[in-house]
């Protein structure tokens, strides 16, 4: 007896919908993102005390203030944020994988920095508590992102050479940002407004 479709589909299914093919595909793309951005993370982390603390604080006041916000108003913020950077980068993609792979090295040196500083001052706790409950998925879902962007700028690449097809590409592209990137990155941001500063509050660091 055939089992019906919904019960054969698994776990890949459930995460990437019916773009799992199109994810397979991006595994070793991602693979490499994520090596890229850990190996960021770790040079922003060592090099922390090297830079002036100016340059952060120039770095910090060019974000919006957002110190007055409401909690809706800081969950729309850091969602939409998060969204239209993600996209706007996957797309930049286009452009020979650049701008991905620029904003993975960026991000992932930054948040670096940001952890030698504030570890710095108020330790490492305050660091991991403070990243980790929106960070094990909002990271996740912009490596994604920019993995499609450098999938899409190998095929542009591809496609000068009279090889591969730019929307056969986007189209999957799009349509996980859409399904499960954009998901993400929203609960990801519901998650830093409200349950990060609880757990903060529990461990005592706010």
């Amino acid at each position: 007896m055939t089992k019906p479709q919904t019960q054969t589909r698994g776990i890949k299914w459930l995460l990437f919908g019916d773009y799992s093919e199109y994810a397979r595909g991006l595994i070793p793309i991602f693979a490499f993102c994520c090596f890229l951005f850990g190996f960021s993370l770790g040079m922003g982390y060592l090099l922390g005390e090297t830079i002036p603390t100016s340059a952060m604080n120039d770095l910090l006041n060019s974000f919006p203030d957002i110190q007055n916000m409401s909690l809706l108003e800081l969950f729309g913020f850091i969602a939409a944020n998060n969204a239209f950077k993600s996209l706007l980068f996957m797309l930049g993609g286009l452009l020979g994988g650049v701008f991905p792979l620029f904003f993975i090295i960026f991000n992932g040196f930054f948040i670096g920095w940001i952890a030698n500083s504030l570890g710095s001052i108020y330790g490492v706790g305050y660091v991991v508590v403070g990243l980790t409950p929106h960070g094990i998925i909002e990271i996740p879902a912009i490596i994604l992102a920019m993995s499609m962007g450098m999938s899409l700028g190998y095929t542009a690449i591809n496609s000068l050479r009279g090889k591969g097809s730019i929307m056969n590409e986007a189209r999957p592209a799009l349509g996980l940002f859409i399904t499960r990137v954009v998901p993400m990155l929203i609960f990801a941001a519901a998650i830093e407004v409200v349950i990060t500063p609880l757990i903060m509050a529990i461990f005592g660091y706010v």
